[in-house]
């Protein structure tokens, strides 16, 4: 027969109540833990949560790491994955489940290297390291190009692959480094170092393809930082895969994606090339022929405004050739009127007989005739003179009369231009001269822009 091994005074809890008793020591002894090991039988749901193992060669815990908890951790955990997380230690009431309500995860490994990665940035950062500022511009055109990466590998043949496709005409030059393990950084600064100094270098692709935080680690080192930036030749950071960010990439003149993009950004395809000096040259012909134009009609407007002296001569010439012949038909015509009058006086006289009359008739008619014809002269004379004074006023004033004596009418080229000081040039300036006969075309030497 069994005995009953149970008094009055014996407590009885339920299965509720010892889970909560568990639960509220745990949580009071272990309130913070920091914890590393394997994930294993990982699952998201549906809320958000996380819920796995984290085991090691003997043991395992269960884990659950909430929404609130999660959604700021830049990746999801995979089994396989070996972490360090911290948390506190709680059982699970409904099923009396022992586990860790976990804060914080990071991959095992990472977090020291992280954390140096944060630090170096923070500092770099407020030297003024990553600024916009101090980068340098990278060239429109470069011609020739220097990849500092490893010479082995799909790296430099996937950038090799994209110049030849898009550029052919580049030339490439490769400066081989070590780009992982603790010897990479020394070697890519002295590479760096080594593009630095040749003279014909206009941009320099840095170059790495992807991996873990410590495959990538040696573009996350301070000297090799510096060095990019005291580099005087522009430089594309192209390390990794898209979602990688190293320091390099931050003090670099530009981050590209990939080396492929890189490749890409420094390269032009030749046929888009070709329509760019095309468009150019089409650019260039109509700026020529436009100005060409404006300056013909400038040259033209000029000549228009500017009558040749003899033109102005031979215009005068013939206005006196009018006056004369107009003055001699005048006399003409006067004479032939004062003879119609006295031959019609004549013939009253011979008509009426009176002698005294005709004589007197023939006197009045010689003196009369005498006086018309000084008159006549005196007025050609008078005509001439004031003719004459006009020629000579015309010729004084001649831009011929003026460069007949040595003088030259000097203007600029090619907007012709007018020149009457010194200061309206510049020494190497193209400039015209008319002379008395023909013209010429002079370049300044030298000027004097003292007033005289």
């Amino acid at each position: 027969m069994v005995e009953n091994q149970l008094d009055n005074t014996q407590e009885i809890i339920s299965v509720s109540e010892i889970n909560k008793r568990a639960k509220s020591i745990l949580e009071e002894n272990f309130p913070f833990v920091w914890i590393q090991g394997e994930v294993s039988n990982f699952f998201s749901a549906a809320s958000g949560h996380w819920y796995f193992s984290l085991k090691d060669e003997s043991s395992e815990i269960r884990c659950a790491m909430f929404t609130n908890k999660n959604h700021h951790i830049t990746f999801e955990p995979k089994d396989g994955d070996h972490l360090v997380l911290n948390g506190t230690l709680s059982i699970f009431e409904g099923r009396g489940q022992y586990q860790i309500i976990v804060e914080h995860i990071e991959l095992a490994g990472e977090g020291a290297l992280l954390k140096a990665f944060e630090e170096l940035k923070k500092k770099l950062q407020l030297e003024g390291l990553f600024d916009d500022s101090i980068k340098r511009q990278l060239p429109a055109y470069p011609k020739n190009i220097a990849v500092v990466t490893s010479p082995d590998g799909a790296v430099i043949q996937d950038i090799i692959n994209v110049l030849d496709r898009r550029s052919p005409f580049l030339d490439l030059t490769v400066v081989p480094t070590l780009v992982q393990g603790e010897k990479a950084a020394p070697l890519i600064c002295d590479a760096l170092n080594k593009v630095g100094k040749l003279k014909n270098i206009d941009v320099v692709i840095l170059a790495r393809g992807g991996g873990s935080i410590e495959d990538l680690w040696a573009f996350n080192n301070e000297e090799v930082a510096r060095t990019i930036v005291n580099c005087p030749t522009p430089i594309i950071s192209a390390v990794g895969h898209e979602t990688d960010f190293t320091i390099s990439d931050f003090v670099s003149d530009l981050r590209a994606p990939t080396p492929s993009i890189a490749a890409e950004i420094i390269s032009q395809p030749y046929s888009e090339l070709i329509e760019t000096l095309k468009g150019y040259q089409n650019y260039i012909s109509r700026s020529l022929i436009s100005q060409i134009d404006l300056q013909r009609t400038q040259v033209t407007n000029l000549i228009k405004r500017i009558r040749h002296p003899g033109d102005k001569l031979r215009e005068i010439s013939q206005k006196l050739d009018y006056v004369e012949t107009a003055l001699i038909q005048n006399i003409n015509q006067e004479i032939s009127f004062k003879k119609n009058g006295l031959n019609l006086k004549d013939l009253s006289l011979q008509q009426n007989s009176p002698q005294n009359k005709v004589k007197e008739a023939k006197v009045y008619l010689q003196n009369s005739s005498k006086d018309l014809l000084k008159a006549l002269k005196l007025e050609i004379e008078r005509k001439s003179k004031v003719l004459a004074e006009i020629v000579a006023t015309l010729q004084a004033v001649s831009p011929l009369s003026v460069l007949s004596r040595g003088y030259s009418i000097i203007s600029t080229e090619p907007d012709g231009k007018i020149l009457s000081s010194s200061n309206q040039v510049e020494i190497g300036q193209t400039i015209s001269a008319i002379l008395s006969k023909g013209s010429i075309k002079a370049e300044i030497k030298s000027k004097d822009e003292n007033e005289k």
